[in-house]
């Protein structure tokens, strides 16, 4: 064999059964890695969560004292959160005046562009950035066998009113006072939620199956809001 011949031999491409060959190798690799990068990411969403959970209970004390108003934080848990189909809705709001028993939040809340203010901030686990949609639909509780993120508090509504100065209360719905909306006392206790992530399972009586760590987010009754480890 000459030499100009062994040349041209070592410059000639992958025969059609060994492109096959990596083809099948690399999509073997494919399905073993592809479960835990959907794990690895359900895992990084749940973790903004909780620290948006925390961003924002920094955000509404240091707005209290740059605007002299009071914020009113919504947790929502149940079904008729707006957008969140049970997983979890969390909406701000900031007052007319720096009292929250004195504030009209009935006005501010339905949203009266004259009478009140639009929602400055929240977060909405019915939205793609912490569960994907399915088929263009928002995500839900009554999807079956896929990644649920979602956030729990002590109730299934928790409601937190600031003032400036670092007064923080806690409130319950009144429907005998149709302005205020709510009856306020001093909060004593550490308001706490957890961002947790399952499975979806049909026909299973807890619903769903826990995956990963759960992580808990804690509002002190003074300073700032912190993850727990």
């Amino acid at each position: 064999m000459t030499r100009s011949h062994r040349r041209k031999r070592s410059t000639e491409g992958f025969t059609l059964f060994e492109l096959a060959i990596v083809i099948l190798i690399m999509g073997g690799m494919a399905a073993m890695i592809a479960p835990g990068l959907s794990e690895q990411m359900a895992d990084a969403r749940a973790a903004g969560a909780a620290e948006e959970l925390v961003r924002l209970h920094r955000l509404i004390r240091a707005r209290v004292n740059s605007t002299a108003l009071a914020h009113l934080f919504w947790f929502q848990a149940t079904n008729d959160a707006a957008g969140s189909n049970g997983l979890g809705n969390v909406r701000v709001w900031e007052g007319m005046n720096n009292r929250c028993s004195l504030t009209p939040w009935m006005w501010t809340i339905n949203g009266d562009p004259d009478d009140g203010h639009q929602i400055i901030d929240g977060v909405d686990m019915g939205d793609s950035a912490y569960n994907l949609p399915v088929d263009g639909a928002d995500p839900g509780l009554d999807d079956i066998g896929r990644q649920i993120i979602r956030i729990q508090g002590r109730a299934t509504t928790v409601i937190l009113c600031f003032e400036p100065g670092g007064a923080t209360y806690t409130g319950v719905v009144d429907a005998g006072a149709p302005d205020v909306g709510f009856v306020f006392t001093p909060q004593t206790v550490a308001e706490t939620f957890t961002v947790t992530r399952s499975i979806t399972i049909a026909g299973d009586a807890e619903a769903d199956r826990p995956r990963g760590v759960p992580r808990t987010v804690v509002f002190p009754a003074g300073g700032n809001g912190r993850l727990r480890f």
